[in-house]
């Protein structure tokens, strides 16, 4: 499987890893195994990649504090009064291969990678306020990433609508290893590039309910805003990518 296509199921799992972790806080969340299916399409900023339609199928499982989705894994160590602190195992989908664009030919492929880290999360009023940093753990880029994030839920006749904004951070390592161009992949129309940290802004709409099939349907979309340390590198050519998520799942 190509790299772009790993990165748009990332998404799809995110987006359904964000949807059941946020409602297995409540007391009423049943536990157990579940099952899915998602349909994910998105941008990439890379000079040269084509948007995607991804479909994807999704297994999970819901304990009383570990929860499995796809590739992401977390574990509930402290809860108390709207506040959740989690240890997370999460893969990093990110990087390409040499064949997926012409920006990339005469490059080392740049792989994708798992990080742990820790994640918390306070919701307070319908709002909910989450800060989450992790690290490579496979020494791939040998750096770490952090967002914030700050969000609303509305209830409205069996819809639960959540607007959020976010700030991710990544540090020059993992800027570097993903958007850099090193001294011997340069050429004529590819320069020498050495990325810095980069903060990056996205905003996002995400609406849920259990209206339909007897599971949990999600609906998401969302634009990424990058910072110039990742629009200005020789393999970029936007500084926006959009994306989409339809979400489907039930428990066994």
């Amino acid at each position: 499987m190509k790299i772009q296509s790993c990165i748009k199921i990332g998404l799809t799992l995110a987006a359904l890893t964000a949807s059941i972790s946020a409602s297995a806080q409540a007391p009423q969340q049943p536990q157990g195994w579940m099952w899915g299916f998602g349909v994910s399409a998105s941008q990439d900023v890379y000079a040269g990649f084509d948007n995607r339609i991804v479909p994807i199928p999704i297994i999970g499982y819901a304990g009383e504090k570990l929860r499995v989705y796809g590739p992401f894994v977390s574990y509930q160590m402290f809860q108390r009064e709207g506040l959740t602190i989690d240890a997370q195992l999460v893969p990093v989908f990110a990087g390409y291969e040499e064949s997926d664009s012409f920006i990339f030919e005469g490059m080392e492929d740049r792989d994708f990678s798992f990080a742990a880290g820790i994640s918390a999360t306070y919701n307070t009023q319908s709002w909910t306020y989450s800060l989450s940093t992790n690290a490579d753990m496979l020494g791939k880029y040998d750096g770490f990433q952090a967002t914030a994030r700050i969000g609303k839920q509305f209830r409205v006749n069996g819809f639960l609508i959540e607007p959020s904004v976010g700030l991710s951070f990544q540090d020059s390592n993992y800027v570097d290893y993903y958007y850099g161009v090193r001294p011997e992949e340069v050429t004529a129309f590819r320069g020498l590039y050495e990325g810095s940290s980069a903060t990056n802004t996205e905003v996002r709409v995400a609406v849920s309910t259990g209206k339909f099939l007897g599971g949990m349907t999600r609906v998401d979309v969302g634009a990424t805003f990058f910072d110039s340390s990742i629009s200005d590198s020789p393999l970029t050519d936007d500084d926006t990518a959009l994306s989409a998520t339809l979400v489907y799942s039930r428990m066994f």
